[in-house]
């Protein structure tokens, strides 16, 4: 079942600080592995949160290896520890799931336990104001079904900021830098039973491209071509078919470290400069959107030599013929169509390769 598109509504809460605690506070789920030298910093900003949670629920995937296995006991020995500060409880994996599995299974467990929760990943390191911020968005955010998650970090193309008058804004890309949902939005997704290379488009040219989006659509183009799994792609195009939104700031208040870390997933060369651009380590944002409709739209608004434009700066892409087609089954402007034809000619040594390596073309 679709969610229907928001509009601007005099309803919606406009300030956090009016926003009362829940008599229950959620849990934190923190997905930690082997980077016991993540987790410490972690715990101890959890440790000085403004409000400190009740509950933290710690899974650990099992090891790949035996060399894993002090690194594993180490975060068990750290949880362990912090737990007389803060109640940990660890569900810790016999085997190794993988980052992607072990995400979607530990989610989906917690919500069959908890109506929300709040996550976070081991090199993700929040603010002092994380926690209170988070629980007061899942308050005020529960009276409406078409909003699937909250962020506390940010990131949107620098042309929007100036357009961004409040502390947060609706988005329709999912940011899991410390994220939480209400566990019957998560259960909707029905992740855990899905593909690995999940896209309910079929295609990364059939998402509806826009400037935010348009990022999504690279991710899954090489997800796709690699034969990958990434979680939180899985989940952005999910939450797209539904015309689900989110809720991200305008600042960030978590921190990521994870980059450059032999064991990280992504960017083992080092922090991009974009990652933490935003990041503001004191920041308590308040304001609310007036509205539940991104900026930029929640269908395509971008034209075809705009998409193709952004394809040529995302370094390995490239159209099959299929692929091609389908494009321009959409874009019917001469312009459009003469771009998407000149980038896949563009391309054809690359498809030459890959299918003469016997690779997906």
């Amino acid at each position: 079942m679709q969610v229907k598109s928001a509009i601007l509504s005099n309803s919606l809460p406009t300030s956090l600080d009016t926003i009362e605690l829940p008599r229950t506070l959620p849990p934190i789920v923190l997905i930690a592995f082997t980077r016991p030298e993540f987790v410490v910093q972690v715990l101890d900003a959890l440790g000085n949160q403004s409000l400190k949670p009740d509950r933290i629920i710690a899974y650990l995937d099992g090891a790949r290896s035996d060399r894993d296995e002090p690194k594993i006991q180490a975060c068990v020995d750290l949880l362990n520890d912090f737990s007389e500060r803060i109640p940990v409880e660890i569900r810790r994996r016999t085997h190794n799931l993988g980052c992607d599995r072990n995400t979607i299974e530990a989610l989906t467990e917690v919500s069959t336990q908890y109506e929300s929760f709040i996550h976070l990943e081991d090199d993700v390191i929040p603010n002092r104001n994380f926690y209170d911020r988070m629980v007061r968005l899942l308050t005020a955010y529960t009276p409406y079904p078409q909003v699937f998650s909250i962020s506390a970090y940010a990131n949107f193309p620098d042309e929007l900021e100036a357009q961004i008058p409040s502390d947060f804004m609706a988005s329709n890309r999912v940011f899991s830098l410390g994220f939480a949902t209400w566990s019957d939005r998560w259960q909707s997704l029905d992740l855990i039973h899905a593909a690995e290379n999940y896209n309910p488009f079929l295609s990364f040219v059939t998402i509806p491209a826009n400037l935010q989006t348009k990022y999504t659509i690279v991710n899954q183009f090489f997800i796709e071509k690699n034969y990958n799994t990434d979680w939180v792609i899985s989940m952005t195009v999910a939450t797209l078919a539904r015309n689900y939104v989110h809720i991200i700031p305008k600042r960030s208040f978590v921190n990521n470290i994870g980059c450059g870390h032999p064991d990280a997933k992504t960017y083992r060369d080092g922090v991009p400069h974009w990652i933490n651009q935003r990041y503001c380590p004191h920041t308590q944002p308040n304001s609310l959107p007036t509205t539940l409709q991104p900026l930029y739209g929640t269908q395509r608004s971008l034209k075809g030599t705009e998409l193709i434009q952004h394809f040529r700066k995302s370094g390995g892409m490239w159209l099959n013929w299929p692929e091609a087609v389908a494009l321009w089954k959409y874009y019917r402007n001469w312009r459009d169509r003469v771009a998407i034809g000149v980038f896949l000619v563009e391309r054809l040594p690359t498809l030459l390769r890959r299918w003469r390596s016997g690779l997906l073309i």
